[in-house]
């Protein structure tokens, strides 16, 4: 880790302390080489004041001890038919997995304790066929839940629920840990599964509510579990949780990594502004100096000083990811030419490969259109084929530059390469 990790995982710590995070673990998790791993993150958010409840699945137990026992199930993720002899498999097996659950968090010095907390009703006949001992959730008792974690013990939430007569029935894990974070106003949902969410969806990692919809009843032969946890991550979102985050354990440090950095490990479904383009304001002189000063490092961007950059503020625009500004252009205006210069394009390491550099080319463009430039242009040393794909075209000719930018050129004697594009 170099120190700049270290500055971008600081910035989330004051966010998230004092936050209530649900942790949902896939029954197969637990029994991964991974869980160990994933309790001591647990522990890590303890100890920087995160309140974590942690709800399990249990699909993987219940269908081997089905299978122990010759039982034929009638489901065993709690959205089908449960039938007497699979609910009974069910419980013994949940059971057996929460007592586990508690027994791993003792080893990493975790109070915690399992909760009866989820009031259900039978789910009644759904497309014809009743579907039995098979629960829909009615209400989450917050105020056990939220008992616990004022005496800083930490909630294990087992996918088992209670209607009014005190009869058990199944419920899907998926489908609790929703509900809980709802109940409990949390800021996230972490869906930790074995296996990597980003395979099946591979180009889009960040959705909002409504895409994440839009992408489950769209997509081909989407995994079940994956496509569960995309439907209740993006209603629990619809219903006040900030973030929604999906998965796989075995990336290192996954559950960490996800939480304290800008781009994660994982697919994230959000309901507010995760990601915006923006005007640059006074308070963004100095995150973008640090920004541009890396570049010009590197030689990638042209000097500017701190003062410069405050001179011009007005014509910087950012892109911020979660709060964070990663990346920047600016256009400034020739009003004696009518033109405009695209410059300072930059992204940083990291956040490339995003899309983000092509939301801020096309950011300038309209600003440049907006100041009812007939051309845009730019100066490049090493963006000259990118620049040339988002449409400007080389030109030979530096008369084509405005005058006082044609002087600028011959004195920092970097021979940049003159692009231009219409406005």
């Amino acid at each position: 880790m170099n120190f700049s990790d270290l500055r971008a995982i600081l910035q989330y710590v004051p966010q998230f302390r004092g936050s209530t995070f649900v942790i949902a673990l896939d029954g197969a998790v637990i029994e991964s080489p991974d869980f160990s791993d994933i309790l001591l993150d647990v522990a890590v958010l303890r100890s920087l004041n995160i309140k974590v409840v942690l709800v399990h699945g249990a699909a993987a137990q219940i269908a081997a001890l089905g299978e122990k026992r010759a039982v034929t199930l009638s489901n065993n993720d709690g959205t089908g038919v449960t039938n007497e002899a699979t609910l009974e498999v069910s419980i013994d097996a949940i059971s057996r997995l929460s007592n586990a659950v508690m027994q791993s968090l003792t080893t990493v010095k975790l109070k915690a304790a399992t909760a009866n907390a989820i009031h259900a009703h039978p789910a009644g006949i759904i497309n014809g066929i009743d579907a039995g001992l098979t629960g829909t959730i009615e209400r989450i008792d917050a105020g056990v839940l939220q008992g616990f974690l004022e005496q800083d013990i930490l909630p294990v939430v087992p996918p088992l629920g209670f209607d009014a007569d005190g009869r058990t029935l199944r419920v899907n894990s998926d489908a609790v840990a929703r509900e809980v974070a709802t109940a409990l106003d949390a800021a996230k949902i972490l869906f930790i599964s074995t296996d990597d969410p980003r395979e099946p969806i591979s180009d889009d990692r960040q959705f909002s509510s409504e895409s994440a919809l839009a992408f489950v009843e769209n997509a081909a032969d989407l995994p079940p579990g994956l496509a569960s946890k995309l439907n209740h991550g993006a209603n629990a979102t619809r219903n006040g949780v900030t973030r929604v985050h999906l998965i796989g354990c075995s990336s290192d440090d996954a559950l960490l990594a996800e939480l304290f950095s800008n781009e994660g490990v994982g697919v994230m479904i959000y309901s507010d502004d995760y990601q915006q383009i923006r005007q640059a304001s006074l308070a963004d002189v100095d995150e973008l100096y640090l920004l541009i000063h890396r570049a010009m490092e590197e030689d990638q961007l042209v000097t500017r000083s701190r003062a410069e950059i405050l001179h011009q503020i007005d014509d910087y625009i950012v892109m911020e990811v979660d709060g964070n500004v990663v990346g920047c252009v600016a256009v400034h205006f020739y009003p004696e030419e009518n033109k405009a210069e695209l410059a300072c394009l930059f992204v940083k390491k990291g956040h490339t490969d995003q899309g983000y550099g092509r939301a801020l080319v096309s950011a300038a463009i309209a600003e440049a259109k907006e100041t009812r430039a007939s051309e845009i242009f730019a100066l490049s040393t090493q963006a000259a084929g990118y620049l040339e794909r988002e449409g400007f075209e080389r030109v030979d000719d530096l008369n084509a530059l405005p005058e006082s930018r044609r002087d600028k050129w011959k004195e920092n004697g970097r021979n940049a390469l003159l692009l231009i594009r219409p406005a």
